[in-house]
């Protein structure tokens, strides 16, 4: 009689949540899908341009006009005049979930190969272009001039800069942009950026009409209002956020909801509150002009307000955390997105996080597990498994042990990428 009576409980409740977890399945699958297809939607994506990657999608001019075609999915639209960009909530019983994608030209200099700045929007996620067409400024094709005396190039334009390289005099250079002090000239040769003492190159007429770069709007969509749901659907999959990825070794400048951020990296925003918007860093770092400076894995809260007939303006930070699990998973999602375009457009793929390289520790007196954690910002778990060792670690004086990705942290530990081999 038991077994009976088990065998009908069993069989009630499979009749209850099997339908939840086929639900849930499918949920997935559907997302995992809509990731896939924006690739085969957005294959030749040109910069300059933004995309419909998966229905439900609309854009705006700054007119107000609704462009016409974009929800089909694999429709191009000139980035320059759009003012609103929108990807649709989950829906359930259509099983579609809204991506949207903008391929920025931003200040990439048109020397460099491959992507510009990717702006990827899911959920039901907005972004709005607070500088008209008119007010945007384009980077020209590079001049060739010359060195008039031996120098050199540097990372970045600053009182103590780094250099990278050096020039011989006469050499012809490539410049297409000043800094904002116009000191400085971008040297672009071979897409590859660097700076150059604006004093020790040949001074055409045409330089004269070069863009100035710094902090500040001026290249279309610069300057955005960002904006997300606030509750989450249904399918945790098909959450709403966010995220912007630039090239490799590029930094760019953004004003993102009122505020002034550098972006070296890639990033996803979400709003946590209606009167809050959350930052992660993936991938580099981030900083702000109210002097934050985020890394990789960290996460930062915008309190936000709004004038009557403004949009919401962030007024201040909250200090950075270690970002969620629930942030980490969501910027392995992004990165997947961003991959499967990628790979159909020829580009570089990039994994979510940057993993530093294993380091190899001499044991010292008083050296301790806890301790070599807090000194290399790792895990107690991994430094075992990465020297062989299945329960515990002995720390013999002048021994050599390894220790697996030092300043990671090992915060997304759910990435088996992450995970130590031996």
């Amino acid at each position: 009689m038991r077994t009976l009576w088990h065998r009908l409980l069993l069989c009630a409740l499979c009749a209850l949540y099997l339908p939840v977890i086929a639900q849930a399945q499918s949920c997935a699958a559907a997302a995992t899908r809509a990731i896939s297809m924006l690739g085969e939607a957005c294959a030749g994506l040109e910069r300059g341009q933004a995309c419909s990657a998966h229905a439900p999608v609309h854009a705006h001019l700054g007119d107000g006009t609704v462009v016409g075609g974009f929800a089909a999915r694999g429709t191009r639209s000139d980035a320059a005049p759009l003012q609103v960009l929108y990807a649709g909530a989950w829906q359930e019983e259509a099983q579609a979930w809204g991506i949207t994608v903008l391929n920025l030209e931003a200040n990439l200099p048109q020397s460099a190969d491959g992507p510009g700045v990717i702006v990827l929007l899911a959920g039901e996620a907005e972004a709005i272009n607070r500088l008209v067409e008119q007010q945007s400024l384009r980077i020209p094709p590079p001049l060739r001039t010359a060195a008039l005396v031996d120098t050199r190039r540097y990372k970045q334009p600053s009182l103590l800069p780094e250099p990278v390289g050096e020039v011989a005099a006469g050499q012809l250079l490539q410049v297409d942009a000043w800094d904002a002090t116009m000191q400085w000239l971008r040297e672009v040769s071979g897409g590859e950026v660097s700076w150059i003492r604006a004093e020790d190159m040949a001074r055409l007429g045409a330089m004269d009409d070069l863009p100035q770069l710094g902090l500040g709007a001026a290249f279309a969509w610069q300057d955005m209002s960002l904006r997300t749901a606030t509750s989450l659907p249904a399918c945790a999959e098909a959450e709403p956020f966010i995220a912007i990825e630039l090239p490799v070794d590029f930094d760019a400048n953004f004003t993102i909801n009122g505020v002034d951020i550098q972006l070296g990296s890639m990033v996803t925003f979400q709003q946590v509150h209606p009167n809050a918007l959350s930052m992660t860093v993936h991938r580099g770092r981030a900083s702000t002009t109210f002097g934050q400076v985020v890394q990789q894995s960290e996460s930062i809260v915008g309190v936000m307000s709004r004038r009557e007939g403004e949009l919401p303006s962030i007024t201040q930070w909250s200090g950075a955390l270690r970002a969620s699990d629930v942030e980490l998973a969501r910027g392995e999602r992004a990165q997947a997105a961003l991959n499967s375009l990628a790979r159909a457009n020829g580009w570089r793929e990039r994994s979510a996080y940057d993993m530093p390289e294993d380091i190899t520790h001499i044991v010292e007196r008083g050296d301790s597990l806890y301790g070599l954690t807090v000194r290399y910002d790792t895990n107690v778990h991994y430094i075992i498994a990465a020297n062989g060792e299945e329960e515990s670690l002995r720390l013999l004086v002048g021994a050599e042990i390894l220790i697996p990705k030092p300043g990671s942290g090992f915060v997304w530990r759910g990435a088996e990428a992450n995970k130590p081999s031996g």
